[in-house]
């Protein structure tokens, strides 16, 4: 996406801390966490597009009503967050709540995700990023008031927390295209239920997506098509989405305790690649191929819970 140089550190694996110890799964793809603002602004360069920074408050027809007026468009594409303020009753159907704060505090390269006491319906986690780390918790639930939840897993480093930022993140997967408009992001419910992750997904989609609209307007292919087309993309993984939500449930039933287990399975190298293969896989399956030769995005960021 032209944004390397919005790396902060590059990770070779996670790590799964429960109060039965801990587990190393080496990734196939590195990941890695990045400045947010710097990755945005690199990503744009060079787009000829006009930007006007306004809320959005929905649409009518092809006409988008926001804080900075009316705008006309011929494709409409819905990518305002957990809100998916165009898509209207489409939206997605669950929201999970994070807290996170940067602080200048170092550990030990890898994403740590932590299973603690502390936050019973989700987990924790501690991500370097260069000359610091980002500490975090997650409800699955929602739940909003986490700060005391992040302040006792920060105590666990003898640290406070700094500025804090967050928010919901959506998931349901609903089926890419709402009243004639398409969804991508969290405003597609495209944030993955059991991991958090966010940014792989929606920037897949938004290339697949985007690379669809460009067509239409070539004339290469109607609109009808192109929702077609993005719809049976979008519903070619539902099947892995629903197995990371089954997963989800099964995690928010399961006793602590047996998190150790089950987190050291899956340092077996087969059972590894196997879940990688269908976790990575998501929106990076052949049916990309409908659409052209995009560049891989294997290695891009992963959502680390803005």
């Amino acid at each position: 996406m032209g944004a390397s140089a919005s790396i902060l550190q590059v990770h070779e694996e996670i790590v799964i801390h429960t109060p039965g110890g801990s587990a190393a799964w080496p990734l196939p793809h590195p990941f890695c966490t990045f400045d947010y603002r710097r990755f945005c602004l690199d990503a744009m360069t060079g787009i000829d597009t006009e930007f006007h920074l306004a809320s959005v408050r929905g649409h009518r027809g092809r006409r988008v009503e926001s804080s900075a007026g009316e705008f006309t468009g011929r494709l409409l594409v819905d990518a305002t967050g957990p809100r998916a303020a165009l898509a209207g009753p489409a939206r997605p159907r669950y929201a999970a709540f994070g807290l996170e704060s940067e602080i200048p505090r170092q550990v030990v390269p890898g994403l740590h995700f932590h299973f603690v006491p502390e936050i019973r319906d989700g987990y924790a986690w501690a991500f370097p990023c260069g000359g610091g780390t980002r500490f975090g918790v997650i409800s699955y639930r929602g739940r909003t008031k986490l700060m005391p939840a992040l302040r006792r897993f920060m105590e666990r480093f003898a640290v406070r927390p700094g500025d804090i930022h967050g928010g919901f993140l959506a998931t349901g997967w609903p089926a890419g295209v709402a009243d004639g408009v398409f969804t991508v992001g969290d405003a597609a419910g495209q944030c993955l239920p059991f991991s958090g992750e966010g940014i792989r997904t929606a920037v897949l989609a938004g290339a697949r997506c985007g690379a669809l609209l460009q067509q239409v307007l070539d004339g290469a292919i109607s609109e009808d098509r192109a929702q077609a087309v993005y719809q049976g993309f979008v519903a070619a993984d539902r099947r892995r989405y629903r197995g990371l939500l089954g997963a989800n449930l099964l995690l928010l039933g399961l006793p602590q305790r047996w998190l150790g287990w089950a987190a050291r399975r899956l340092t077996r190298p087969a059972l590894r690649r196997w879940f990688f293969a269908h976790y990575l896989g998501i929106f990076d399956s052949p049916t990309a191929g409908l659409l052209g030769n995009l560049p891989s995005t294997h290695g891009v960021p992963m959502k680390s819970k803005e």
